[in-house]
């Protein structure tokens, strides 16, 4: 996304001073330099800030006090915008905005607020990058990494602060926090335009249509359980309307077959009285029942008893295994120091108990060495416990299934068995299993909807089938490593020119968020690479890398702002003393000893400037960069396409105006 920085403004609290504006060149090296405590790192702060940062890493002191308004100039697709936010009162971010669109170069004195921080994300993700409002998952269900794509997520792309240029353990800008990191991971597709929008999208309604199949299955595998409770239930009224002559018994017949017939009595009696359709008990039957369900009974009790027996006899293995395993490193804990003591005694000719000469010391330790060894080995084979944990998971899960065949049995034959003492005579006990039986099928034709359930879930997976089509033919995994290498090589170039530590071919990890590089040794990631100048060097090779793919986007659709901002690269060559003193702030005073001792460290902070304009060069000059850094021109000023846009190396300079502190 072509965006430009054309300027840095500030708004000063007391209104009789003038604003403070920096200007800054598109297509250019843009370099802001001096001493420590001058503001110059703040300037990457008060950029983020006005983009909409969550919080405000802008110090606090003067600058806070000094400042109302804190404003960007900025160039989208050939539109000039400036956009201001206010100091952050006693709040750690302010979320009130000032947007206009630019025609000319006048700059509004005073102004109120006339956006939100709502509106200004809206404003550039909705109306500039026009990315999908769609998040990752349902909204009631929105974790902290799952809402929309955001251009602050992508802020990554354009910020290397002071404490991540040379950092190994962290490439990405507030990638050092997990929120942000794992955010960065989801987006990541989308910022190189492995997937676009439509992608996102259809990603999403594939995770809505198979949230709901999930839904549909389980309620099917409830109903599927909740018809076995029906089969027992229904068997025990078949029971007893056979008994009592409602129905005729037919062994054959299935458990649809059975509700049919009941909802036909239930029907029949309601329209011709259920006297016409009584015929002769059958009590035969539930004898012969009752005495079926005891023998299935017993034979199911049986066999939890013997699977009971299986699970203690394994519980008991494991615990006996567990008690040796421990033996056994008691016993090998005891001759630890055997190989010592044989070292240092064996070739002496005295008894170490009564310290007299012997001969006998040798045939001694090979004894013991025999025994040693014997238990080594013996400890080797028998240390680890047996497994056993799946056999007993296996028999627990039997144990719980013949326990509900049990206690089904158990129903059966007590439905048969019970008196019901308040209703003795058959005549009662038929007007009570009617409104049993008419209970029954009103729950069951409640519940009878698994065809149903069934072909909702056949229409569900087949507009599923059609979006993996969709994803199949967008080849993701194809794309993404085309795109990864494309990018590790643009990397590997820049590294090269660096004259970086060639470690193996290096390589853009998504999943970590950092450099791998694999070689003739294992693969290794950044941080286990050393020196402080190969991190730095790595952070600015995978970032010019970065922003050339980025330009090579003709159809400007990629959504990264095209600008990068790093702060104090030469840090890792001229760290910056505690006092804040550091030998960059004055070359001129320590010429002889940069042009003898630090000479080389002259020339390497010289050659990160020539990558920039060489990143620069090969991008097409498609982006615009600002550094940060003590060096001034005198080791960058024959670097081309360099523009200087402050020198606070004097008295009293710096990003807040001296003019500005006058009481």
């Amino acid at each position: 996304m072509k965006f430009f920085i054309e300027k840095m403004v500030l708004w000063p609290v007391d209104k009789s001073k003038n604003l403070r504006t920096l200007n800054f060149k598109p297509q250019k090296i843009n370099i802001i330099h001096g001493k420590s405590r001058t503001g110059k790192s703040s300037i990457l702060s008060i950029i983020d800030y006005c983009l909409g940062s969550s919080r405000c890493s802008i110090p606090v002191g003067i600058i806070r006090e000094k400042v109302e308004w804190f404003g960007l100039i900025i160039i989208v697709k050939n539109t000039r915008i400036l956009i201001a936010r206010k100091t952050p009162d006693l709040k750690n971010v302010s979320k009130e905005f000032y947007v206009k669109g630019l025609s000319d170069d006048e700059l509004p004195v005073y102004f109120e607020a006339n956006y939100d921080t709502n509106l200004v994300k809206s404003l550039f993700n909705d109306r500039i990058l026009k990315l999908s409002n769609v998040p990752q998952t349902e909204k009631k269900e929105l974790g902290r990494y799952d809402g929309r794509a955001s251009y602050r997520d992508l802020a990554a792309f354009n910020f290397l602060p002071q404490h991540i240029v040379a950092n190994p353990n962290t490439l990405f800008y507030k990638a050092d926090s997990n929120d942000h990191k794992e955010r960065l991971r989801k987006i990541f597709p989308l910022a190189l335009g492995i997937v676009d929008n439509q992608y996102l999208t259809k990603e999403r309604e594939r995770g809505i249509l198979q949230k709901e199949v999930d839904i549909l299955e389980r309620k099917k595998e409830a109903k599927l359980r909740a018809q076995s409770v029906w089969e027992t239930d229904v068997e025990i009224l078949w029971n007893q309307a056979v008994e009592l002559g409602l129905v005729e018994n037919k062994e054959s017949e299935t458990l649809e077959k059975r509700i049919y017939i009941l909802q036909q009595f239930i029907r029949n009696s309601n329209k011709y009285g259920y006297d016409k359709l009584i015929s002769s008990p059958n009590y035969d039957y539930s004898n012969d029942k009752y005495q079926e369900y005891k023998r299935y009974e017993k034979e199911l009790q049986i066999s939890v008893d013997s699977t009971r027996k299986k699970i203690r006899n394994y519980e008991s293995m494991s615990a006996n295994a567990l008690g040796f395993s421990e033996a056994i490193a008691i016993e090998k804990s005891r001759f630890v120091g055997f190989t010592w003591l044989k070292d240092n005694i064996k070739n002496e000719n005295f008894c170490i108990a009564c310290g007299s000469n012997t001969n006998q010391l040798a045939s001694l330790f090979s004894y013991l060495e025999v025994k040693v060894n014997g238990l080594k080995s013996l400890s080797n084979v028998l240390n680890e416990s047996p497994i056993v944990d799946k056999e007993i998971e296996k028999y627990k899960i039997e144990l719980r299934e013949l326990q509900g065949y049990l206690q089904e049995a158990r129903l059966k034959r007590l439905s048969l068995e019970k008196i019901d003492n308040a209703s003795k005579d058959s005549l009662s006990k038929v007007f009570i299993l009617i409104g049993r039986i008419q209970g029954l099928l009103i729950n069951y034709a409640e519940n009878k909807n698994e065809d149903e359930l069934s072909q909702k879930i056949i229409e569900l997976n087949k507009q599923i089938q059609l979006l993996d089509n969709y994803f199949l033919n967008k080849n993701f995994i194809q794309e993404s490593e085309k795109v990864y290498n494309e990018i590790s090589e643009l990397i590997s170039f820049y590294a090269k020119e660096f004259n970086l530590e060639e470690i193996g071919k290096v390589n853009l990890e998504s999943s970590e968020l950092t450099l791998s590089f694999t070689g003739k040794r294992k693969k290794e990631y950044l941080w286990e690479v050393g020196s402080g100048a190969n991190w730095m060097g790595y952070h600015i090779a995978t970032f010019l890398a970065l922003h050339e793919y980025f330009s090579n986007d003709i159809e400007d659709n990629l959504p990264v702002f095209s600008f990068l901002v790093i702060d104090q690269p030469s840090q890792v060559y001229f760290p910056t003393a505690v006092s804040g003193a550091n030998l960059l702030d004055d070359v001129d005073k320590n010429i002889d000893l940069m042009n003898t001792e630090r000479e080389d460290d002259i020339l390497a902070t010289k050659r990160i400037f020539e990558m920039l304009r060489l990143g620069l060069v090969k991008s097409n000059f498609g982006f615009q960069i600002i550094v940060l850094e003590h060096a001034d021109q005198s080791i960058w000023g024959s670097v081309e396409n360099t523009h200087e846009v402050a020198n606070w190396k004097g008295e009293n300079e710096g990003l807040i105006p001296s003019h500005w502190l006058d009481k």
